[in-house]
C-alpha cells in the first residue's frame, strides 16, 4: 500500500488573538518602527499615527487591568468589612434584646426584629432538576423552607417502584444498572416533606438517559 504525503498549510494572522500577544507585538512595533522611519524605509505619517493608536490601546489595557485589580481588592475589603459589621450587629442586637427598657416597636423601626413568614403548603411543589455526574444521576431542588422531599422513580417503561426520603437539597441515584451494556432511562418526581409529612403538589417529572457502559 502506498501512502501519499499531504502537506497542509495554515496561515496564522499577524494580529494576535490574545490580549497578551497583542500587547507584546504592539510594544515590538512601537519600539522598532521609528528606526525604519528614520532610514526612509517606512512612511513617516502613517507609521507615527499607527504608533500613537497602538500606544493608546496599550494605555487603556493597563488602565483596564489596574481597574480589575482594584475592583478585586475592593471586593475582598468589602466582604471582610461586611462580615465584621454583621458580627458587631449581632452582638449589638443581643445587647438590645437583653435590655428590657428598649420597646419592641423601636427594634422594629430600626430593623432589629426577625420577620416571621407564614406560608400555606397546599400549593407548594418541588421543581426538580437532574443531570449526570460521573455516570450517576443527581437530582437537585430548592429545599427551603421545607424539610426535604419524598422522591419516586422508575426505570425504562417500568412502574414507579422506587421511593426514598431526601433530607438534603440533592440526591445521587447510585442504584446499579439493570444492564450496564444497554441504554437505561430513569424518571423522577417528588412531593415536599414538612415535619415528616408529605405536603403540597406533585413536582414536575424529570428524566435522564444513562448511556451504555462499554
Amino acid at each position: 500500500m502506498n501512502f501519499i504525503l499531504t502537506t497542509i498549510t495554515t496561515v496564522k494572522s499577524y494580529i494576535s488573538s490574545t490580549e497578551e500577544g497583542y500587547s507584546e507585538r504592539s510594544g515590538n512595533f512601537i519600539e522598532k518602527a521609528p528606526a525604519y522611519v528614520e532610514q526612509g524605509i517606512l512612511p513617516k505619517e502613517s507609521t507615527e499615527a499607527l504608533i500613537a493608536k497602538l500606544q493608546a490601546v496599550e494605555d487603556l489595557r493597563k488602565r483596564k487591568n489596574d481597574s480589575i485589580k482594584t475592583a478585586h481588592n475592593d471586593r475582598i475589603e468589602f466582604v471582610n468589612s461586611k462580615n465584621d459589621s454583621e458580627r458587631q450587629l449581632r452582638a449589638y442586637k443581643k445587647e438590645i434584646d437583653e435590655n428590657s427598657s428598649v420597646p419592641e416597636d423601636v427594634k422594629r423601626t430600626l430593623g432589629l426584629l426577625n420577620e416571621k413568614k407564614t406560608e400555606e403548603s397546599n400549593n407548594k411543589r418541588p421543581n426538580l432538576n437532574v443531570k449526570t455526574i460521573a455516570g450517576v444521576p443527581r437530582i437537585t431542588y430548592q429545599k427551603r423552607p421545607m424539610h426535604g422531599i419524598k422522591l419516586y422513580s422508575k426505570i425504562n417503561d417500568g412502574e414507579y417502584n422506587f421511593e426514598t426520603t431526601v433530607n438534603l437539597s440533592q440526591f445521587d441515584d447510585t442504584r446499579a444498572r439493570i444492564n450496564a451494556k444497554e441504554t437505561e432511562i430513569r424518571e423522577y418526581y417528588a412531593y415536599y416533606i414538612y415535619n415528616g409529612q408529605k405536603v403540597g403538589k406533585k413536582s414536575n417529572v424529570v428524566r435522564v438517559v444513562l448511556e451504555p457502559i462499554e
